[in-house]
């Protein structure tokens, strides 16, 4: 006969909650839905939140339909991985497409899991661990990405630990006999394919079979045996493949497959940092992969302890294990926001929408200066540098890296083409290229700069590669109607810039480093005079030969400064505080500023742009009259001498810095002048802080890179 149960005494004082707790009832049925959580959250900050890094992890792996690429790919161990990886990181050109496929794909992972180690419903949260040691090897990388020399690599580990969990799981459902071949066929076809990887998932399936046999109380003999065998491929095999590989040193035939060579101390001695930050210590990103690892000798663990521990103990470590791992993910996700606006600059710039690359600019509060070549780049082309160059946050904080960054790696073929320096830009692009491989981002640079140089043969190499692409065949067949055509060159308003900057000699020097170079050659006075004096020599030896159409021709054909190459100039003495060379440069742009107005027609006036204006004030004023003297009438028609204009802005500047440094020194009588500028650049930069004046006086210690 049946009887009722009754609640204890203790149970009904807890309020109902006996044995069967939330932890133990609520939190396994809840998994059901955690999980496809986690996977719809991450895919919506893959596909939105980080949409710019994917179309550059996108730019720089290169993927052709042609047996020499394969050939190429496949001269390395774990070439195949290489193979596959680039092939699938093509669909990050459509960041929802690529992070649909890269979601999808963890998600195999996550299945595999499951089944390679039976992880059951109740414990389904412990198959994400490796998910996201895989998320967190790609999403730690930051500024690695533009130095990676492996081809494919943001999936050669999620595609490398699919084949090994479908090995393992071929293992388990083998024989003995079956296992001993599969584990030989395993290593020995295996590391050519898979590299290191290979290696790892065989002794991975060893220790799976001795676990198995222990947790069914089977001998140990033959689990034994194959452990052995893996043992001894794992360090015969290596070897012998290195005879075969021509490209591959002996140091790195064990870590074929992983980028160990740039992961050394030796890379990074000597970098001198300006702020602390985890992210600069090197042997930070061989945590996932440990963790990686970690995870599947845990799975494989899990099948001996299964069924020793209470549900409860069960699913409290369950839940305490998924969230150390939300927090693993999180804590490696790189999301330094100076990185992440120079990525959605150069995607803004590859579409030539210069109003969202200035706009990302205005989102650091402290910039690189990536961020300001593009902010003033864009500015450049929309006309506005010399009203609006100072209305962004500027300096010059040098990116968080382990390494150090020149941007003559990151995008300095960009910022070489924009100005004008083709011969520059295809330098970068080839001797990155030969450093790190050929990408979709050197291709179109060298294309373009190679195009507007007038190298059509050598344009059309790099457009005929493009065409091979799966994305960039459009971009490609665009360019090369130009290529056919030279004439419609002309015509094209994307081209019509950097063409402005031809009026100087591009010959190639030394460059050690993008933004002094260009500082040190926009100088339009030196240029002119450069121009004029060639039309004066040719003038002369056609005088001398008495060559009077060689005369006129060389009066014709006198190159002179454009606009624009004068404002980059303008814009270069402004950052460098170069008072005698804008002085220089001022008589030059005045003519093409005021080209077209009679100033003897009364009261004209044409002001200068307001940065210039302010320039131009306080360059007067630190002269004090002891070189420069501009008339007052004449300074009226370039400079708002209105109330609220440009000379009243600058004395209410002058008053405000007197009034904040006589409060402070009452406040603080011995307050160092390093300190007391801090202090004053802080209360004046919401007045002030999109000046000319507040630059020079309170933006200093820039460093370029």
């Amino acid at each position: 006969m049946n009887k009722t149960t009754r609640k204890s005494p203790a149970a009904q004082k807890e309020g109902g909650f006996s044995a069967p707790s939330f932890l133990t009832v609520a939190l396994p049925k809840a998994q059901k839905y955690i999980v496809p959580c986690f996977f719809i959250v991450l895919w919506a900050l893959l596909a939105f939140y980080e949409s710019a890094l994917l179309k550059r992890t996108e730019s720089f792996s290169l993927f052709l339909f042609d047996g020499t690429y394969f050939d190429t790919m496949m001269s390395v161990p774990a070439g195949m991985l290489s193979y596959i990886g680039c092939f699938l990181n093509q669909f990050f050109y459509y960041p929802v497409l690529g992070a649909t496929v890269y979601v999808a794909l963890l998600f195999v992972v996550y299945a595999l899991v499951r089944k390679v180690f039976e992880i059951p419903s109740s414990c389904s949260l412990l198959a994400l661990v490796p998910v996201v040691a895989l998320v967190a090897s790609n999403t730690q990388l930051g500024y690695w990405l533009f130095y990676l020399k492996m081809p494919g690599y943001y999936y050669m580990a999620l595609v490398a630990t699919i084949f090994s969990l479908l090995g393992m799981w071929a293992y388990r459902s083998a024989g003995n006999v079956l296992r001993m071949a599969l584990l030989v066929v395993w290593v020995a076809a295996g590391y050519p394919l898979m590299g290191v990887y290979a290696l790892v998932s065989a002794l991975l399936m060893a220790l799976l079979g001795i676990i198995l046999a222990c947790r069914d109380k089977k001998r140990m003999t033959l689990p034994l045996v194959a452990m052995a065998v893996a043992l001894l491929l794992v360090c015969v095999v290596p070897r012998l493949y290195y005879y075969c590989y021509a490209l591959v040193p002996l140091e790195r035939i064990y870590v074929a497959g992983v980028p160990a060579m740039q992961w050394k101390q030796g890379a990074v001695d000597g970098v001198v940092y300006e702020t602390e930050s985890v992210w600069q210590c090197i042997h930070l990103y061989w945590v996932p992969f440990c963790l990686l690892l970690l995870s599947m000798l845990g799975g494989a663990a899990s099948l001996l302890v299964r069924g020793r521990f209470s549900r409860k103990s069960i699913t409290v470590s369950v839940s305490l294990l998924f969230a150390l791992s939300l927090l693993f993910s999180y804590c490696f996700w790189f999301s330094n926001k100076n990185f992440r606006i120079e990525n959605k600059q150069m995607v803004a710039m590859w579409n030539e929408d210069w109003e969202s690359v200035a706009g990302y600019a205005k989102e650091s509060d402290e910039p690189t200066r990536q961020i300001i070549l593009n902010k003033n780049i864009a500015l450049i082309n929309m006309g506005k540098v010399g009203s609006e160059m100072f209305a962004y946050p500027d300096g010059g904080v040098l990116p968080i890296s382990p390494l150090a960054v020149h941007m003559t790696h990151t995008d300095g073929s960009s910022v070489y083409y924009n100005y004008g320096k083709f011969n520059y830009s295809y330098r970068w692009c080839v001797e990155n290229s030969v450093e790190y491989g050929w990408r979709p981002e050197y291709l179109k640079n060298a294309a373009r700069s190679m195009l507007l140089a007038g190298e059509y043969r050598l344009a059309a190499r790099y457009v005929k590669i493009l065409k091979s692409t799966m994305f960039h065949g459009g971009w490609a067949r665009e360019l090369e109607k130009y290529i056919d055509d030279p004439g419609l060159i002309a015509g094209e308003e994307s081209f019509a810039i950097p063409l402005q900057f031809a009026c100087y000699e591009d010959v190639l020097g030394v460059d050690e480093g993008v933004e002094a170079h260009l500082t040190s050659t926009l100088d339009a006075q030196n240029v002119q005079n450069q121009n004029n004096a060639k039309m004066i020599l040719s003038m002369r030896d056609a005088f001398v030969d008495g060559d009077i159409k060689a005369l006129m021709a060389a009066y014709e054909n006198k190159k002179d400064v454009t606009l624009e190459f004068i404002e980059s100039s303008m814009l270069v003495t402004l950052i460098k505080k170069d008072s005698k060379r804008f002085w220089n440069l001022l008589g030059l742009y005045l003519e093409k500023h005021l080209e077209g107005v009679d100033m003897s027609a009364g009261r004209v006036t044409k002001y200068l742009p307001i940065h210039y204006q302010e320039a131009l004030l306080l360059f007067m004023f630190l002269d004090k009259g002891k070189s420069v003297n501009i008339g007052d009438e004449f300074l009226s028609t370039i400079v708002s001498r209105t109330p609220g204009g440009a000379e009243s802005r600058f004395g209410n500047f002058q008053r405000a810095v007197a009034v904040n440094r006589d409060a402070l020194r009452k406040k603080y009588p011995d307050i160092p002048d390093a300190r007391m500028n801090a202090q004053l650049a802080a209360l004046l930069k919401k007045e002030f802080g999109n000046t000319y004046y507040y630059y020079y006086f309170f933006v200093k210690k820039i460093k370029t890179y």
